[in-house]
């Protein structure tokens, strides 16, 4: 886990996206020199955020003010977890997640 120790220790999250792509954020924490160095670690990114086996995915359901929002679509992650990355998205707002299934 080193690859996305380093991002948290930038308080920086990652994502797997499809096609082999990634979502860092939040983006204003993206320096110049933290751009360039995701850019070289990518595969060992992906390597630690996607194991080689598991393609089960999960959706939580994002409500902002009590209403339904968007959804996050992505690998297995507990409530908690969800709850942290939509907030940490949109820091502004009063964030709830459910599981959408």
């Amino acid at each position: 886990m080193a690859a996305l120790d380093y991002l948290r220790n930038h308080g920086l999250h990652a994502d797997p996206l499809p096609g082999e792509r990634l979502y860092v954020w939040p983006s204003e924490n993206i320096t110049d020199e933290i751009r360039i160095w995701i850019k070289s670690h990518k595969a060992a990114l992906l390597r630690e955020l996607v194991p080689a086996n598991d393609n089960r995915r999960m959706a939580w359901r994002v409500l902002r003010d009590g209403k339904p929002f968007t959804t996050l679509v992505g690998r297995l992650i507990t409530q908690e977890e969800a709850l942290l990355a939509a907030q940490c998205r949109w820091p502004d707002w009063k964030i709830e997640v459910m599981s959408n299934g």
